[in-house]
């Protein structure tokens, strides 16, 4: 006679033959899984490995390339700039070396280059006694930082296109004297330098700008290049770039400059004073002027090639 207990007996065996069940069943499913999941680890491992291997060769090629362009550089542009008086105009908190690197590759161009003149941040004319004291030396008082600040670019161009320091204390001197500029030397080039005496003879102008510069890109680069093309000062104006999170592209400083039909006919562009490159390209660029060449070089934005071309 079957009981109560026998049902009871019955039930249990029939749920521990389903757990058993289940258990059983998804220990095969798992393994499978894993087996799946680690093919894919070792195919991305694999892969890693051999991504990692190319990009060693990548890196080991571009290092000789690099290398190559540095050994040649002096090469490149040497007697492009005999006779020739360079004024580099470089707007404070640009990578300094990248400056001062190019200015060394100018002078071995056989330029007469003794050192850099740097526009400070005091130039900003953010605090209202800077922006006074400029007015006053500028004979503007009493204007607005925009028109104050043209009014310095337009007198500092025009001191340099004359080369005449004129009559009582030189701009250039008061400039330096009051923090709104900085004289830098490079070389022996700077030993005994004096701005009463610069420039002279074939005067031209490299311009740099920069994603680090202290002074901003609508304040400087380009009514500073309108106001030395208005005293036929031949420039390049140079960008040294430095990459940043939502920061400009490579290039877009110049922006104003290449999208000019006016400017880009008469001013040379060069968008990678950071690179090695960049500065063969300036020098050479500078060079070009005296062939009434013009170009727009680098690799960013506007860009026509990446250097101008090499000539006996």
């Amino acid at each position: 006679m079957i009981n109560f207990r026998f049902h009871i007996v019955s039930l249990i065996a029939v749920f521990l033959a389903l757990a058993v069940g289940i258990v059983f069943g998804a220990t095969v499913v798992n393994r499978v899984i894993v087996d799946r999941l680690n093919d894919r680890i070792d195919t991305v491992e694999k892969n890693a490995e051999k991504r990692k291997t190319e990009n060693d060769q990548l890196r080991g090629q571009l290092g000789q390339q690099q290398g190559y362009i540095e050994s040649t550089q002096d090469f490149a542009v040497s007697g492009r700039l005999n006779g020739v008086t360079l004024v580099t105009l470089a707007t404070s908190g640009v990578n300094d070396d990248a400056v001062v690197n190019t200015v060394e590759l100018a002078q071995k161009a056989g330029a007469r280059a003794p050192g850099i003149l740097w526009l400070e941040e005091k130039l900003t004319l953010s605090d209202t006694d800077a922006l006074r004291q400029l007015g006053e030396t500028l004979g503007h008082p009493n204007e607005s930082a925009k028109a104050t600040r043209d009014a310095a670019w337009g007198a500092l161009a025009t001191r340099l296109g004359t080369g005449n320091a004129g009559e009582g204390r030189d701009l250039l001197s008061v400039l330096a004297d009051d923090g709104y500029l900085r004289f830098q030397a490079v070389g022996n080039q700077g030993d005994n330098f004096s701005f009463s005496d610069f420039p002279n003879g074939d005067v031209r102008v490299l311009l740099v700008d920069g994603t680090d510069a202290k002074i901003q890109n609508g304040e400087l680069l380009a009514p500073l290049t309108n106001a030395l093309v208005a005293n036929r000062l031949r420039t390049v104006a140079a960008e040294v770039y430095v990459e940043k999170d939502n920061g400009p592209k490579r290039g877009a400083m110049l922006t104003p400059i290449r999208s000019s039909d006016g400017l880009n006919q008469t001013v040379s562009t060069v968008d990678d004073l950071d690179l090695v490159e960049g500065r063969v390209a300036s020098v050479l660029a500078l060079g070009d002027f005296s062939r009434n060449v013009v170009g727009q070089y680098g690799y960013g934005m506007g860009a026509q090639k990446n250097i101008p071309e090499w000539t006996q």
